[in-house]
C-alpha cells in the first residue's frame, strides 16, 4: 500500500504512476489520489485541485489536468472545459484531489479537509460508481497534524458528488 509519508514528490510521483497503472480497483485508485494530494499538503502546504482522467484505450492511461478552481457546476467555463478533455480521451473514469477549508478556519489553527473524490462510468443506463476518501488536517505551530484518512460510506450522498458528479460524458 502505497503511502505518501516521508516522500520526495521526485521519488512519490513514479510508484504513484506504477501504482494507479497497476491496480484494477477504482476504490483503491481513489485512495492512491488521496496519497498524491497528502504529499501537495506536506511539500505545498495544501493540494491544489487536480483532476486526473483514466481512459484505457489511451498510452499512458492517465491524464493529469492542474486547476486553479474545482470543475465544481457553479466554476461553469472550468467544469466544460474539464468535461471536454476527458471526452476527449475517452475517459471512463475521472479523479478529483482538492483541499476544503472548514468551518472554523479563522482560528489559531485552521483546519482543512483534504478530499479524494471518483466517478467510474458503468454500464450503460446506469449510473456511474463514486467514491470517495477524506482526510482532515491542520498546521500548528509544531506541524502538520493529520486525522486518519476515511472513505465515505455512501459517495453519492457527500457535497462533493453534488458539486462534481457528470464529469464524464457518457459513452455511446
Amino acid at each position: 500500500m502505497l503511502r505518501a509519508d516521508g516522500m520526495t514528490p521526485e521519488s512519490f510521483m513514479p510508484l504513484w504512476r506504477d501504482a494507479m497503472w497497476h491496480t484494477p480497483d477504482p476504490a483503491e485508485r481513489v485512495r492512491l489520489v488521496l496519497e498524491l494530494g497528502r504529499l501537495n499538503v506536506h511539500h505545498f502546504g495544501k493540494a491544489d485541485p487536480l483532476v486526473i482522467g483514466y481512459a484505457q484505450r489511451r498510452e499512458p492511461p492517465f491524464l493529469i489536468l492542474s486547476l486553479r478552481e474545482p470543475p465544481t457546476h457553479a466554476n461553469a467555463s472550468v467544469r466544460a472545459s474539464v468535461q471536454t478533455r476527458l471526452a476527449e480521451v475517452a475517459a471512463t473514469e475521472v479523479y478529483v484531489v482538492l483541499t476544503l477549508a472548514t468551518p472554523g478556519a479563522a482560528s489559531a489553527h485552521p483546519g482543512y479537509l483534504l478530499a479524494a473524490w471518483a466517478e467510474t462510468l458503468t454500464a450503460p443506463g446506469e449510473p456511474p460508481d463514486q467514491h470517495c476518501w477524506l482526510q482532515p488536517f491542520r498546521w500548528t505551530p509544531q506541524g502538520l497534524e493529520e486525522a486518519e484518512a476515511m472513505p465515505t460510506p455512501d459517495p453519492s450522498a457527500t457535497e462533493l458528488s453534488r458539486h462534481l458528479a457528470g464529469l464524464l460524458t457518457p459513452r455511446h
